[in-house]
């Protein structure tokens, strides 16, 4: 099956589209990389878009396929010829090089993207220049497709799976933050999912074009009158300009991260909106949904219920305060359905399981609530089981969750 490439190339590609300069830009202070200035007509003799399948870019990049395309450039997979490896190339259109804003966005990634190592953050091996004044990045390939696309074919995670990518997820988002920076822009297309070198399912944070490095004033800040930096449905309270006079800072990456965590285990968002806009409205004015009873279908502990929705607090001193504690928040609930995939708890397969006599409650607990890591009660214990083991049956049809490229389970 052929590598699904084309969700790494296009999630690139639209966060270029975001960090463009546009009339009504205002910019502060910032400290430029100073390039050789590139001349409109030097520019328009060799466009991006000319380049064919087996070409030759820069003496060391065979092109094998355009993954997408954008106003600021396109996105290649292409093959390093010496060392015999696919690369994911971003290049940056020539007559985009001479606006400065432009160069210099591109540029702020890959200063950035340079200072962020960690096995699930995507990495950055090349930035270079090209001899028709076009600049490109050279970034890892990762052979799987990503969080989006597995909601929309498959719909909803198996909720033990969800639940250790996003500890996998909140790891790599821990170094971003480490390093002092803020990913600004994470949503179910800006995760990839792959395997690592034992097999195993993993996720992988891609697209820094929007990132902004906290610890250093001269990294680029940009702010269009009228376009929003980000995605809606993911944004933060803040984000959206529900705090004005301070600036973002992690916290908004762990709101955005509990949106889509939300999504991955129960398919729905935390909010009904017909519209980007409404769920903006909805996550200012009123508590997320609880995540029990979101879905009929999907069993949701109450532990990890609590866990996501104090991600999704609207005051971000009562969200989680960093990616870590996130992270062992969830380690406490993957501990759980361990446990309960190990206990002897009589289901009969083929069929669901028999009716609770006190089911797990519906209501909507604001998303305040501070409950622990409970223990899971018989009757959740006997549907998680359940449903871990259609999982397993679902897995096994698709060849063992190994799959995630191409069809990508």
């Amino acid at each position: 099956m052929a590598p699904n490439s084309s969700a790494q190339g296009s999630a690139t590609a639209r966060a270029g589209e975001a960090g463009s300069g546009a009339a009504g830009t205002r910019h502060s202070a910032t400290r430029e990389i100073q390039y050789p200035r590139v001349s409109r007509r030097q520019g328009a003799t060799s466009r991006v878009s000319q380049r064919d399948s087996g070409s030759i870019l820069d003496g060391k990049y065979e092109i094998l396929e355009r993954l997408a395309t954008g106003g600021m450039g396109e996105v290649w997979r292409a093959r390093h010829i010496h060392l015999h490896e696919q690369r994911v190339i971003k290049i940056l259109r020539a007559d985009r090089a001479t606006d400065p804003h432009a160069l210099q966005r591109f540029a702020q990634e890959a200063r950035i993207a340079t200072q962020i190592k960690h096995p699930n953050v995507a990495i950055l091996y090349d930035f270079s220049r090209l001899e028709d004044g076009s600049f490109y990045m050279v970034w890892e390939h990762i052979d799987g497709e990503d969080v989006g696309g597995w909601l929309r074919s498959k719909g909803p995670f198996p909720v033990p799976l969800a639940v250790e990518l996003a500890i996998q997820a909140l790891r790599g988002l821990d170094a971003i933050h480490s390093a002092g920076v803020i990913h600004r822009d994470l949503s179910p297309d800006n995760l990839m999912l792959a395997r690592d070198r034992r097999e195993r399912p993993t996720v992988k944070i891609i697209d820094l074009g929007l990132a902004k490095n906290l610890q250093t004033p001269g990294d680029l800040e940009i702010t269009q009158a009228g376009v929003f930096m980000g995605k809606l449905m993911y944004c933060s309270p803040e984000q959206a300009g529900s705090i004005k006079e301070e600036p973002l800072d992690h916290r908004s990456d762990l709101y955005s991260f509990a949106c889509v965590l939300y999504e991955m285990i129960t398919g729905r968002a935390p909010f009904d909106s017909e519209n980007p806009h409404g769920y903006v409205l909805k996550r200012l004015t009123e508590p997320p949904i609880a995540l029990i009873g979101r879905n009929p279908e999907v069993v949701v502990p109450r532990a990890l219920n609590d866990v996501v929705l104090r991600g999704l607090e609207r005051d971000r001193d009562r969200r989680w305060p960093d990616a870590l504690s996130f992270l062992q928040g969830l380690v406490k609930v993957a501990d759980q359905l361990r446990q309960v995939s190990t206990q002897e708890v009589p289901v009969v397969r083929g069929s669901a399981p028999a009716p609770a006599a006190a089911p797990p409650s519906t209501s909507s607990p604001r998303s305040g609530s501070r409950s622990g890591a409970s223990e899971l009660s018989r009757e959740e214990r006997v549907e998680l089981l359940a449903q871990i083991e259609a999982a397993a049956r679902r897995v096994n049809e698709a060849s063992r969750l190994a799959e995630l490229s191409g069809q990508a389970l």
